[in-house]
């Protein structure tokens, strides 16, 4: 229930802030808005304007919203002034994200530093000659503070520009500074992930934050780790005879037991105590405890003022722009799975964790998803933003607007490819929660 209220809060605002860009461009052109609404259907909360006259609508289906604005009025505005009122909505998406960015700047956060922990054997890290204690200085020729900056920095390379090395400059424990190169490309594991998928990519290629002991974070009802005794809050000191400081091990030596009883060494405040855990199968066949293990590492406060916060929001929100869209475009030529598409459920299931770890987790999940909205009703599909100001576009270079019958079949053309990527978006949902 809190996942779908949180979900639904999320929608609701960005909804608000895309349809109040058009909204405010509208009025600034002297064009009337008849009806303001968040959702559709039927309307379930609404009120009138005395002054606009127009009428403000909370309605029952929270999936999206519109704004009806005065259509004789619009029609009659000049080519500029129609464009500006259809590009102010992303463009509202995109301040509101800059924004959000800006805050979460501004107040710091705290940040695994960028030391790496032991790679992965035949690991790309590890061929590449990292190693345990190694400090990230920079990725490609910017320089990165924390091991976020250092995802953030390889996910672009990988995701945005499709590249098979990333070069990093790094620190060693003795204090030499040297350059290496991780090549992507060719590695047992890279074939074995989801490409594009800049998590797993990332952790395949063995990178992972150096970590001083694993902490259970959450235990789950009825678990094989609840029932054998384990709680959160408790350290994990070995698995069997292993000593353990990564939560990969021991997520590792959980699906590799293939359901035989695993021993843990646990430390519950300054004692310790052995908890003996038979792993169950899951539906897609891999063994797990029921647990949520995570690294107890050593982290950095990153903070910026004000005004670096908002040219560091500004550009964030430029370069996560252009990330999406390089995907969307890498996606169409065959090099990105589109199996990387979410729909509502993974977003609300998204929503629901980003409000569990906090307000300021929360409001990056704003960011982002206003971006993808951005994104979204910019891309020149009929019936979007974007498909809107394809047609200003062939309006201004011809001198007249596409003929009626033109503009009808291209917004048929636009319900058939949004319903098509709805269906996929939906399909990719299922698939995660099938665990195909």
């Amino acid at each position: 229930m809190t996942t779908l209220l949180f979900f639904l809060l999320a929608i609701a605002i960005l909804v608000f802030v895309h349809e109040m860009g058009h909204y405010l461009a509208a009025r600034q052109c002297g064009v009337p808005i008849e009806r303001f609404s968040i959702g559709f259907g039927r309307a379930l909360l609404k009120w009138r304007s005395q002054r606009s006259g127009t009428e403000w609508v909370v309605a029952m289906i929270p999936l999206g919203g519109y704004v009806k604005m005065d259509e004789p009025s619009f029609e009659s505005k000049r080519l500029m002034s129609r464009a500006w009122i259809v590009a102010a909505g992303p463009l509202a998406n995109l301040i509101f994200a800059a924004l959000a960015y800006a805050v979460l700047f501004s107040a710091g956060r705290e940040e695994p530093v960028s030391v790496i922990a032991q790679p992965k054997a035949q690991s790309a890290a590890a061929l590449a000659g990292l190693r345990e204690g190694d400090r990230i200085l920079a990725v490609g020729e910017r320089g990165v503070q924390s091991f976020n900056e250092v995802r953030w920095q390889i996910a672009q390379l990988l995701v945005g520009h499709g590249a098979q090395e990333v070069p990093l400059r790094i620190e060693r424990a003795s204090g030499e500074t040297q350059r290496l190169v991780l090549r992507i490309g060719g590695t047992s594991e890279r074939s074995a992930s989801e490409p594009g998928d800049p998590a797993a990519a990332i952790a395949v290629m063995g990178l992972a934050p150096q970590s001083k002991s694993v902490r259970v974070i959450k235990v789950q009802p009825d678990s094989a780790a609840y029932a054998a005794g384990l709680r959160e809050g408790d350290r994990i000191i070995r698995v069997g005879q292993e000593e353990v400081r990564q939560p990969e091990a021991v997520i590792s030596r959980i699906k590799e037991s293939l359901g035989r009883p695993v021993e843990l060494v646990v430390a519950d405040g300054g004692e310790l105590e052995r908890v003996v855990i038979t792993p169950r199968p899951g539906q897609d066949g891999i063994f797990r405890i029921g647990a949520v293990v995570g690294g107890e590492v050593e982290t950095i406060h990153v903070s910026d003022d004000p005004v670096q916060a908002l040219v560091k929001g500004v550009n964030r929100t430029w370069e996560m722009s252009l990330l999406t869209f390089r995907a969307l475009g890498r996606m169409l030529l065959g090099e990105l799975s589109w199996r990387q598409i979410s729909g509502p459920v993974t977003i609300a299931d998204a929503a629901g964790q980003s409000a569990d770890n906090g307000l300021k987790t929360f409001v990056g999940f704003l960011a982002l998803i206003s971006i993808s909205i951005a994104v979204l009703n910019l891309l020149p599909i009929p019936m979007l933003d974007g498909g809107h100001l394809m047609y200003y576009l062939w309006e201004l270079v011809r001198g007249r607007p596409l003929s009626a019958e033109v503009q009808e079949t291209g917004r048929r053309i636009g319900v058939a490819l949004i319903m098509a990527l709805t269906a996929v978006a939906l399909f990719n949902d299922l698939a995660r929660l099938a665990g195909w």
